[in-house]
């Protein structure tokens, strides 16, 4: 049994941190320590192609591997709850155990996902460890679904990161990972801002004014992610057969993404103020989804701007601060 991680990271701790920074909350009440991780499901079906499952039984028997590796990590109490629309995996210990101190080590002091990033040993560790910390935070708060296609038809997985003024930051962690770190191109980046969520002002003007403050979108294409994939068996399934219709589609193959040319100027919201939009761009407007990635740290912006030979030295500058960004 494994009694530290503080000097290294293996795939079982990587999967576990991954499982945590989608949906982990970290509390420490009275004697009691403990972890929860909420696995949600929108709809009582998944859907594919042609295929439909039943999310919550195979949510709970997939849970069963997920204790199995926590298992391995720790010796702490487990067990599943149920909800309407959520399982969650709670982890609880009377102890203040070299696995919980190391927990929280990773999520520096942290306690909810509402708060957490990616953990810079992650950045630091090999492909493999990269893929397991994806793979759990997919387990948790990715989706592949019939749904998720692009205006095109084709088909893409969506990794949710839950809307907060204080993780604005984990979207473009997770997509450079994927893109820079492994090689996987991002679709786009679905904000939850009023400037990409309701650009026409139409969810506004019918009094729904915070409709935009939904989960941030991370949009991969299906044959893409099958290089990550899922331990979730109904998850699987369906990215399998996603993938497999993009394929027989014979759609242009993904690229890199990078800034677009912005074909208007989108309207001034009068949320662009909003307290659940991070103070570093509160009051900020944007015409594309590339100026709040560059605002919040965009490596992969820095590194396109900086081959823009009319910004000179500006670039530079930028680019050094962003790294810093990302990788603090």
């Amino acid at each position: 049994m494994k009694n530290s991680f503080l000097d290294y990271i293996d795939p079982d701790v990587a999967y576990f941190i991954g499982l945590v920074t989608a949906r982990g909350e970290i509390s420490d009440s009275g004697r009691v320590k403990r972890i929860s991780i909420e696995f949600p499901f929108r709809n009582l079906k998944v859907e594919g192609v042609k295929k439909k499952i039943a999310q919550k039984d195979q949510i709970l028997l997939s849970l069963d591997h997920v204790i199995n590796r926590v298992n391995e990590l720790a010796d702490v109490n487990l067990r599943k709850d149920e909800s309407e629309r959520s399982v969650y995996l709670i982890i609880e210990t009377l102890k203040n155990t070299m696995f919980l101190r190391n927990t929280k080590m990773l999520m520096k002091e942290r306690t909810s996902y509402y708060e957490f990033e990616v953990p810079d040993q992650i950045f630091e560790s090999d492909e493999s460890i990269k893929k397991e910390f994806i793979r759990g935070f997919a387990d948790v708060a990715g989706s592949a679904r019939w749904a998720n296609r692009n205006r095109w038809g084709k088909c893409r997985v969506y990794l949710d990161v839950l809307n907060s003024p204080l993780n604005w930051r984990l979207p473009i962690q997770i997509c450079y990972l994927l893109q820079d770190h492994l090689e996987i191109p991002v679709d786009v980046i679905q904000w939850g801002h009023p400037n990409t969520r309701d650009p026409s002002l139409k969810e506004y003007n019918k009094g729904r004014k915070d409709a935009w403050a939904r989960e941030h979108q991370i949009k991969v294409f299906a044959d893409d992610f099958e290089k990550i994939g899922f331990y979730m068996s109904h998850k699987q399934e369906i990215l399998e057969e996603l993938a497999e219709y993009n394929r027989k589609k014979g759609f242009e193959k993904a690229k890199f993404c990078k800034p677009p040319k912005r074909k208007k100027n989108k309207p001034k919201h009068p949320s662009e103020n909003s307290e659940k939009i991070p103070k570093e761009i509160r009051g900020k407007h944007y015409d594309s989804y590339w100026q709040i990635c560059t605002d919040v740290g965009c490596i992969r912006y820095a590194n396109f701007m900086r081959d823009q030979k009319r910004l000179g030295k500006w670039v530079k500058s930028k680019k050094k601060s962003v790294e810093k960004k990302v990788q603090k």
